[in-house]
């Protein structure tokens, strides 16, 4: 175990360095990866390329992106550690299965593999969704909303999430994780994670109105300054909480399928 540690601090370490994450979803991340690793190494690699995979697309635009978004949404491109156990805290869980069991390529490997990917192929949708997307929808009233906003959708990040499912399905195959025969499950199961996170995200997720610049947003204390009043949807309901439902509702529909 303490190489499997050492591995993912080293990892995370210099994530943090490049700004990917801050220092909480560093540690957060250290503990993902060590339970990777420790599950084993074709885990570990996936993960790893899942990151690689997920960063690239993040850190591509993201001057436009900081521009198009900076009203709206409430974090930036470093993920904290309530971000990093959202996205890969249901994987994480598959790895302390394998390693409780021993059971490499069985139903534990199949939902968490399918948990990132969902996790990867809604990020992805909207890393690109905001960069060149047109203005998106609001699944909820159809209505155009700002680039950003939870539950809304575009072309471009609808194709680039269905693209990023079928992306992370093939490197979980390729690599190991799962067996060949069940490519479409993972990616299936993706797909089904991320418009759940859009349904959800456009429902029930908290929403939030600025009085000062009177527009929507998702931050407490709005980029202008001024605090902002909660304007429908859940209040304890954010977006972390959303992308948790995204990766538990993959991993649901790939037990469900397989």
């Amino acid at each position: 175990m303490p190489w499997a540690v050492g591995i993912a601090l080293l990892i995370a370490v210099t994530s943090w360095r490049r700004k990917s994450l801050r220092p909480s979803g560093a540690i957060a991340a250290t503990v993902v990866g060590a339970l990777a690793l420790r599950a084993g190494y074709t885990w570990g690699a996936f993960l790893v390329l899942w990151f690689v995979w997920v960063t690239t697309w993040s850190r591509l635009g993201r001057a436009r992106k900081a521009l198009r978004t900076a009203g709206v949404v409430e974090k930036g491109a470093e993920r904290d550690a309530s971000q990093v156990l959202a996205n890969g805290g249901v994987f994480a869980l598959a790895a302390t299965i394998v390693c409780t069991t021993g059971e490499l390529n069985g139903s534990a490997a199949l939902w968490g593999a399918s948990a990132l990917a969902a996790a990867g192929a809604d990020t992805v949708a909207t890393e690109i969704g905001t960069w060149v997307g047109a203005a998106p929808r609001s699944v909820r009233t159809w209505r155009i909303v700002p680039p950003g906003t939870s539950g809304a959708v575009s072309a471009a990040g609808s194709v680039a999430m269905g693209g990023s499912a079928l992306v992370l399905a093939t490197l979980a195959v390729a690599i190991g994780v799962v067996p060949a025969g069940q490519w479409w499950v993972v990616a299936v199961a993706a797909v089904g994670g991320a418009v759940m996170d859009t349904v959800v995200g456009a429902m029930v997720q908290a929403r939030r109105w600025c009085p000062v610049c009177e527009a929507a947003t998702e931050q407490r204390r709005h980029s202008c300054g001024a605090t902002t009043e909660p304007r429908g949807g859940w209040p304890w309901l954010g977006n972390d909480a959303v992308n948790l439902v995204c990766t538990a509702s993959a991993a649901a529909f790939a037990w469900l399928l397989a």
